[in-house]
């Protein structure tokens, strides 16, 4: 009688309501992944460390990986990073995903640079190698909402950068993907995205109209060049 092959788990870090993994979560359930969403401040942490899923994804949010003392949840969240890369365990990072894994390879994260909106990035000839490159077909354009930074790791490649910020995208081998835009997200989810950061927008004097119709124009495209570069990621991770 032939069994099933069990399906490999993925453990997944929100932030905040609206950033949720998106086309990252898509390319895992087509891949049979099992799902298991962690609300960070909220949910007990501890199951990922104790149950070693496949995959641990850490996505964004607007709270700074330097914030420990407001909240001081932070650094369980880093311990836990932190010893995941020590045992080996493969890890996505998006945003504050990416300071954090950052922080947790012992490098800085510091206020810098705000981006926010549809900019492309320049790879780097490491980042033309891998799986970034399938975001060429999107002429390299990706959502940004960021106003942090952070030193590269030690051990971690460039894989891509742009005028303002030089750190964008990093390798560690093929353990880390971390990620300072957001390929993840779907177009249908920009106006969540619109009215969870209604104060950001107006401090840095964004019109949200500009977003929207950047959205419609290039959104679909980018999502799905941005499905591929995380299924391809995936493969070459062999999961």
């Amino acid at each position: 009688m032939a069994t099933s092959t069990p399906s490999r788990t993925t453990y997944i870090i929100q932030h905040v309501a609206f950033e949720h993994g998106g086309v990252i979560a898509e390319a895992l359930r087509a891949r049979g992944h099992a799902l298991q969403v962690f609300q960070a401040g909220v949910d007990d942490l501890q199951p990922i460390a104790d149950n070693a899923p496949d995959l641990l994804l850490v996505l964004g949010g607007p709270i700074g990986v330097y914030e420990t003392a407001a909240y001081p949840w932070l650094e369980q969240e880093i311990a836990l990073i932190r010893a995941r890369l020590a045992a080996g365990g493969k890890v996505i990072g998006v945003c504050l995903g990416a300071q954090l894994i950052a922080a947790a390879s012992g490098a800085r994260v510091y206020p810098g640079t705000r981006e926010i909106g549809w900019a492309p990035i320049v790879p780097t000839a490491r980042g033309r190698d891998s799986a970034l490159e399938e975001l060429e077909a999107a002429d390299w354009e990706v959502l940004h909402w960021h106003g942090d930074t952070f030193d590269l790791p030690a051990g971690a490649e460039l894989l891509a950068s742009t005028a303002a910020v030089m750190n964008q995208a990093y390798a560690i081998g093929k353990q880390v993907l971390a990620l300072q835009f957001h390929p993840e997200v779907m177009p249908r989810d920009i106006e969540a995205w619109l009215i969870g950061h209604t104060v950001e927008l107006a401090k840095a004097g964004i019109d949200p109209r500009t977003i929207r119709a950047r959205t419609a124009e290039v959104g679909e495209r980018v999502a799905a060049a941005g499905q591929r570069m995380f299924a391809r990621w995936l493969d070459e991770a062999g999961l």
